[in-house]
């Protein structure tokens, strides 16, 4: 997958501090504003006739007390993510050699109801196609 690619995006643009702010998988419930990378509930499709190529949907969550600040935020964090050409990125202990062809918004952000902690989630949905060398070739 490439979650560290993008994850280290969201880092070097002081958008999130990995463990504090910058989360994959879940997020604190006392995280107050953060950054979250999820896996898609139906999984990532392979195509067994182009092995390592993918063309998923995935979510990121922005979380912030502020409805102006977390609006500013999520919009960064598309700005940040966004792909209109080609990147290749080397292989590392995660995952084999990676290319990402394109990475932009589905739509707009969607900004969910205050939660317990008085904080506000936007739902970023990103399209995407990549390929990752697969861990069992």
């Amino acid at each position: 997958m490439i979650f560290d690619i993008l994850e280290h995006k969201i880092a070097a643009a002081g958008l999130g501090v990995p463990g504090e702010s910058l989360f994959r998988g879940t997020m604190p419930a006392e995280c107050t504003v953060g950054v979250l990378f999820r896996m898609p509930l139906e999984g990532i499709p392979v195509d067994p006739h182009i092995v390592g190529w993918h063309k998923p949907r995935l979510q990121v969550i922005v979380r912030h007390t502020d409805p102006v600040q977390g609006e500013a935020l999520a919009n960064k964090v598309i700005k940040t993510l966004l792909v209109e050409h080609p990147e290749d990125h080397p292989a590392t202990a995660e995952r084999g050699r990676a290319r990402i062809t394109v990475f932009y918004p589905a739509q707009l952000p969607i900004q969910f109801p205050m939660l317990e902690g008085n904080a506000i989630e936007w739902s970023l949905n990103f399209r995407t196609a990549f390929s990752v060398e697969p861990a069992w070739k």
